[in-house]
């Protein structure tokens, strides 16, 4: 599968809603050279790797399919934020990751996130959900007035960059993304064809059938 068709893949899934920082870091695969510094210092904590790969999971569970940790999404989520999205977007992540931490802690009895119950991380993982719809929403006036080309906002003292993809909203971008382009994810939750036949731009689907994945 290669970069494009992964997008296409994952943007289906999602309905068509991924963000510009997703669209750019996947289409040009890596970052500017500017950001070659922050590239080589970012990286997350133990405890922020198993948090992140268990947010992972509640997102796409152990079934009757393999889960986000048996694909290793977790590894892959801090791999495209350390190889291919801004300094900014770094920082905005780990930042969610300190609030929702904290917010357990507060909320669950001084019991971290990854120390509270299935129903408790559930919980605070759908407040999160609707903080970041909410940051969105904010974001969305900035966005408005980006240049296509730059990916800046223009503003008359200067071009700043663009509000970062909220916290959540990220995480979820790239556990699916993750998941699904990796070979568990494409061979054992779609449907997977190695040797595709000739193109078929109608078939009818049963009830129950794994979606198809892209070759």
């Amino acid at each position: 599968m290669n970069r494009r068709d992964a997008v296409q893949r994952v943007a289906f899934l999602m309905g068509g809603a991924l963000s510009a920082p997703t669209l750019i870091a996947m289409l040009e695969g890596c970052k500017s050279t500017t950001a070659t510094e922050a590239a080589t210092s970012f990286g997350f904590s133990t405890e922020y790797k198993n948090l992140v790969s268990e947010i992972a999971e509640i997102i796409i569970p152990k079934t009757s399919t393999p889960g986000a940790k048996d694909a290793g999404v977790g590894p892959f989520i801090e791999k495209m934020l350390k190889d291919c999205y801004t300094t900014t977007q770094q920082e905005h992540f780990l930042k969610g990751l300190d609030e929702l931490d904290g917010s357990s802690k507060k909320v669950n009895g001084g019991k971290s996130f990854l120390e509270s119950t299935p129903a408790q991380q559930t919980a605070l993982l759908k407040t999160f959900e609707t903080m970041s719809n909410e940051e969105a929403k904010k974001n969305e006036t900035a966005k408005k007035i980006v240049d296509a080309e730059t990916g800046l906002t223009k503003e008359t003292k200067g071009k700043t960059e663009a509000p970062p993809t909220p916290f959540f909203k990220l995480m979820k971008e790239l556990t699916l993304l993750g998941y699904f382009t990796s070979e568990v994810g494409a061979t054992q939750s779609l449907a997977y064809m190695a040797v595709p036949g000739k193109y078929e731009g109608c078939v009818k689907m049963t009830p129950g059938q794994k979606a198809w994945a892209l070759n």
